[in-house]
């Protein structure tokens, strides 16, 4: 049996940690899921204070509509994000078959 180095697995590891502390620890779509766009309306915005009571931070509410269907979801934005008003659009990516399941793209101008 051939010898693993040890070095090569930490490397890749670390690698994936590094991957989804930029994408604050969220699991992007898998590369099989089909995927679409639409376009969200911001109904609500909470602010709220950041970590260790420093920054603020955001949690809004969109709701966009697939087909028929119009959904309703909450999203915490990082602080990096400027602050968003009722209103404005937003550019979502969300799973064809699972459109509760979604990423925020960008943040349209108005």
């Amino acid at each position: 049996m051939a010898k693993q180095n040890p070095w090569i697995i930490g490397i890749l590891g670390f690698g994936f940690f590094l991957y989804l502390a930029w994408n604050n620890i969220e699991m992007p779509f898998a590369p099989w899921t089909k995927t679409a766009e639409a376009k969200a309306v911001i109904t609500e915005n909470a602010l709220g204070y950041g970590p260790k009571g420093m920054g603020f931070t955001q949690i809004i509410t969109i709701s966009y509509q697939v087909d028929d269907s119009v959904y309703v979801q909450k999203k915490k934005l990082s602080q990096r994000i400027d602050k968003k008003e009722i209103g404005s659009k937003v550019l979502i990516e969300y799973a064809v078959k699972d459109p509760g399941n979604f990423e925020i793209k960008g943040f349209l101008k108005q």
